[in-house]
């Protein structure tokens, strides 16, 4: 298989993933801004720019000149030409990679993309002036396109290479999702409140960005509690994106991979995975939670630079 087949396949579900974390992250962020609405008290900057923090954006959401209001920020990150990992600049991404390698797809993966991409030209064209209303129904949406690929994928493709190489960018992009999320909502929680409700508000928010609030239900069938979030979205083998799922998977697809190239970045993953099966939410807070996830992330994006050498430039 051609590396550059290899790159496009991988990035393309690594650029649709992140469109669908962004309009998770852009969901739960607007809810909040509405139940900040009717409390003055809650409604504080680090609120407004949370989804810029978790996306590592804030700088260059400042340098637009943009307000720091919440719908600001949703139009930045769900529309600005500028901003290279917007869902429209990321959808865009994802198509231009397809259309480069449809060779190597189904047809009804190639149909999901492309459909998906002229359907968000037509939303854009609907949108009168340079600001415009972005919301849940706009999230949902993309939610729901992100799913029915992963679906068509499952069910029209082979399991051989270019199949490994669509799973294998999703996981990576997922698992850096969860990280940043879960890294910045703690912060924040920790920082500004001190009210039993909020607290509640912001931790189900935190599982709802993730899909695992059913999830937390029936594994702990108690109130929702930080430390089983950080034990559930950290530890938990079964919850798709917890951190430890996306690594099982991350690990599962790259020992399906030709294995005469590729040590770096498996002995980089295998690291990371024996930390989550057998580390412990008390080793977490020992280094301190926040830490823990930062190197994390780092560690992450190690990996996902090992895979890029180790296959996506060498694999002939």
């Amino acid at each position: 298989m051609l590396s550059r087949v290899a790159a496009q396949l991988y990035w393309l579900s690594r650029y649709l993933e992140r469109a669908e974390n962004m309009a998770r992250i852009l969901e739960v962020g607007q809810s909040f801004a509405l139940l900040s609405s009717s409390d003055s008290s809650r409604a504080t900057p680090d609120t407004v720019s949370e989804p810029l923090v978790i996306t590592d954006t804030l700088s260059a959401f400042e340098a637009t000149g943009r307000s720091l209001r919440s719908d600001q920020v949703a139009q930045f990150l769900a529309w600005d030409p500028d901003h290279p990992s917007s869902i429209f600049n990321c959808i865009q991404s994802c198509r231009e990679n397809a259309r480069s390698v449809r060779g190597a797809m189904t047809v009804e993966m190639w149909e999901c993309i492309n459909d998906t991409w002229l359907e968000l030209l037509t939303r854009k064209k609907k949108i009168k002036g340079p600001d415009h209303t972005v919301d849940s129904s706009f999230f949902e949406w993309i939610k729901q396109r992100s799913h029915l690929f992963r679906g068509v994928t499952f069910a029209t493709i082979q399991r051989d290479q270019p199949y490994h190489f669509i799973r294998l960018g999703t996981y990576l992009e997922r698992a850096d999702n969860t990280a940043r999320i879960l890294s910045v909502k703690t912060q924040v929680e920790q920082a500004e409140s001190n009210d039993l409700v909020d607290d509640y508000y912001r931790l189900g928010a935190v599982l709802r960005s993730v899909s695992a609030l059913e999830a937390y239900r029936d594994t702990y069938r108690d109130a929702i509690d930080a430390d089983r979030v950080s034990e559930l979205l950290i530890f938990n083998s079964r919850v798709p994106r917890s951190l430890h799922f996306c690594l099982d998977e991350t690990a599962y697809i790259l020992n399906q991979l030709p294995q005469q190239t590729g040590r770096e970045a498996r002995k980089r993953c295998a690291n990371l995975l024996s930390n989550l099966r057998f580390g412990s939410l008390s080793e977490v807070y020992d280094c301190g939670l926040e830490n823990y996830l930062e190197t994390f992330v780092k560690d992450n994006i190690a990996l996902a630079q090992a895979v890029q050498t180790d296959y996506l430039e060498s694999i002939a």
